[in-house]
């Protein structure tokens, strides 16, 4: 078995998505049944960026593609958990890395309701779409799949765009090859994000900020008592 893992990405990425993959590709390539391949796609157009590293993994003669996002954060055994469920797509189903937090993937498109991985979440489900930042897909999907495998469409009923994550999955729907969620990996995959702190993050944790100091205070109290 052989896997590409594509990696669309800017001029740098963050160190936590660094050590995830380091330590995901070890783990992976200590498994003799498969032959894992890494590839970068650096640049600012994420359809093209994409496409090319679908195109990549049908050129290297890969069984599958693993699309990870450089802003991810994810376990050591991802893939290996991915490719156990045998299934054409299977994703995560992260959490925006913005306010309000929610997740990325969707019930329906036209309602655009979420799909929520909750504690009590589990197993496998057919979800719309998702966003790609851990996605893996079988090759034969892509092959069957017709041109532009990615897009950035204007939705009227929406005034909005589809991502071209919603793209590709609705596509590949449509071709018959839906994308399922594990709610037991997502609920172990984290998205890096970046965001400004002000004093209402301070009051939040005053409470247990406090309550640190204070049992910290009391410990040294105790020594220099004894």
């Amino acid at each position: 078995m052989k896997v590409l893992v594509g990696v669309p990405a800017r001029d740098s990425v963050m160190t936590g998505f660094a050590h995830s993959l380091a330590v995901m590709v070890a783990r992976t390539a200590a498994s003799t049944d498969i032959e894992i391949r890494l590839s970068f796609s650096a640049g600012t157009l994420i359809c093209n960026q994409r496409d090319q590293l679908a195109k990549e993994a049908i050129r290297c003669g890969a069984d599958w593609l693993l699309f990870i996002d450089s802003d991810m954060r994810f376990p050591a055994d991802a893939l290996l958990r991915l490719l156990a469920h045998d299934q054409p797509i299977v994703a995560c189903n992260y959490t925006a890395r913005r306010a309000p937090a929610e997740p990325v993937a969707f019930k329906g498109l036209v309602s655009c309701e979420k799909l929520w991985t909750v504690t009590e979440s589990t197993g496998l489900e057919e979800c719309a779409a998702v966003g790609m930042g851990l996605y893996l897909v079988h090759t034969d999907v892509l092959k069957a799949m017709k041109a532009p495998l990615f897009y950035i469409p204007y939705v009227p009923e929406a005034d909005g765009y589809w991502g071209e994550d919603v793209w590709f999955c609705n596509q590949a729907r449509k071709a018959g090859f839906p994308t399922l969620i594990d709610h037991d990996l997502s609920k172990e995959v984290k998205h890096i994000g970046l965001r400004e702190y002000d004093f209402h993050d301070a009051e939040d944790m005053r409470e247990h900020v406090t309550a640190e100091w204070e049992a910290g205070r009391m410990r040294k109290d105790r020594v220099e008592a004894a």
